[in-house]
């Protein structure tokens, strides 16, 4: 996975020049540090929502704070292993002898919590790249309806009206981030262009490379053309994202040190008690 962002990297660099990855970093000052972390904070706060109302529905009950810092580890995790999907696994490691049916349970929370964002993602794409490209809109719109499938029937036998506070929740979640690429947009004094900010979240979030590098700024590289904007100030501006992005799950530091702290102060079972269904952490 490592080895595919380097790769995405080095084609990027190849068309585009280094200077357009480097610049990306005069992103960075004390007001767009501000706004990552609260764009993070609401997107966060949107996926333990989510999160909550998925694993009561599969048998687990834990509160939002608790959720949130789960999420707030996930995100971190995610971001900085290979393949975009640590975190969630770590997730479904934690709650794996909780809910109705053991492992399958927080698989299942897992994967409608996190695919019913990238349904909307997808489907927002497909819709923005009619104007740029039919074949690309067309492939948006499949991902996004394969996602859709598999987050309802994660999501079957809930009440509705939790059902509609996922998909809500997804709304606000993705629109925290899009708020977050346009800021970065801005802040490096490039264009601001909403489809340019679709795209590149809609690539970061396929599960491959580290933290959607490479992947993101090559999509938005190849789209730019379409939407009359240079690919430079595309893959600068995806770059200057990408960093925000880093900033925003910087909390789940604390999380995952206070999660491992808890588990050190746990006491070591034995005989019977090895066998009790161990509490999520």
């Amino acid at each position: 996975m490592l080895a595919i962002t380097v790769a995405l990297l080095a084609l990027t660099v190849r068309v585009v020049g280094a200077q357009a990855l480097v610049d990306g970093w005069q992103v960075l000052n004390v007001w767009t540090v501000l706004a990552a972390l609260g764009c993070g904070f609401i997107m966060t706060g949107a996926q333990a929502l989510r999160w909550t109302l998925l694993l009561a529905h599969r048998g687990t009950t834990i509160t939002w704070s608790r959720a949130l810092a789960d999420c707030y580890s996930s995100s971190l995790l995610n971001m900085v292993l290979p393949g975009g999907l640590g975190g969630d696994a770590a997730r479904v490691a934690v709650y794996r002898h909780t809910g109705a049916k053991k492992w399958l349970s927080p698989l299942v929370a897992v994967g409608a919590e996190r695919l019913s964002t990238t349904t909307l993602l997808f489907a927002t794409a497909s819709f923005t790249l009619i104007g740029v490209s039919g074949r690309l809109a067309l492939m948006a719109a499949a991902v996004s309806i394969a996602t859709l499938v598999v987050s309802e029937w994660g999501m079957r036998g809930m009440d509705w009206r939790h059902t509609l506070t996922i998909w809500l929740s997804s709304a606000l979640g993705m629109a925290a981030l899009f708020v977050l690429f346009l800021i970065a947009m801005a802040a490096l004094g490039e264009p601001v262009v909403p489809v340019l900010a679709v795209v590149g979240l809609a690539a970061m979030s396929i599960p491959i490379g580290v933290g959607g590098w490479g992947v993101r700024e090559l999509s938005v590289s190849l789209i730019a053309a379409g939407i009359s904007v240079s690919m430079d100030t595309a893959v600068t501006a995806s770059t200057g994202y990408g960093l925000l992005a880093v900033i925003s799950t910087l909390p789940g530091i604390v999380t995952v040190w206070a999660a491992g702290t808890r588990r050190k102060r746990t006491p070591a079972h034995s005989g019977s008690a090895a066998n009790e269904q161990p509490q999520p952490d």
